[in-house]
């Protein structure tokens, strides 16, 4: 096992996970070129790639700065050796709650509804109630979450106020 690691620089499981990856990807990559239009499906896949390098990187990046700077060096709380910082558990449930608005907001906002039922057969009128509620489920989670690290770390810090002050005596 060392040896493998020496020679790959990671566990066996990385080296599987990367074998599933790719075969993943090479499955999907035949799929595009059995379908009716592969060069729509390809060019869809660059200008995702496209707006993703040129339009959201810098997006969420510099809101993230923003954030990062506006809720400055007080925002990270130090107990018991270790940085809570409640900055994550806001971002990481903005950024999936994003996600999934840019993913469904043609049927959130309604905007393609009445090709949705046509497709589907199906009423588009609860995407929005279920955006909504995912959102405030991740939310809720991370909030949660949240609360029972800073728990978890106060009590660890109390603990040790308290192993110190009995080595003091």
């Amino acid at each position: 096992m060392t040896r493998f690691r020496s020679l790959y620089g990671a566990s066996p499981l990385h080296l599987l996970a990367v074998i599933a990856s790719f075969a993943i990807a090479g499955y999907g990559f035949l799929r595009i070129f059995d379908s009716p239009a592969p060069e729509s499906t390809m060019l869809f896949f660059i200008a995702a790639v496209f707006m993703h390098d040129m339009l959201a990187f810098p997006l969420y990046s510099g809101l993230n700065q923003i954030a990062t700077r506006s809720a400055g060096p007080k925002a990270n709380y130090w107990l018991s050796e270790q940085m809570v910082q409640p900055l994550n558990y806001i971002r990481i449930p903005a950024v999936l709650s994003a996600f999934c608005l840019l993913l469904f907001f043609p049927l959130i906002f309604r905007l393609s509804a009445d090709r949705f039922m046509a497709n589907s057969g199906e009423s588009a009128d609860v995407f929005l109630t279920r955006w909504l509620g995912i959102v405030a489920v991740l939310f809720t989670v991370s909030a949660l979450l949240y609360a029972i690290r800073l728990r978890r770390a106060s009590q660890k810090a109390a603990a040790e106020d308290a192993d110190r002050a009995a080595d003091d005596d």
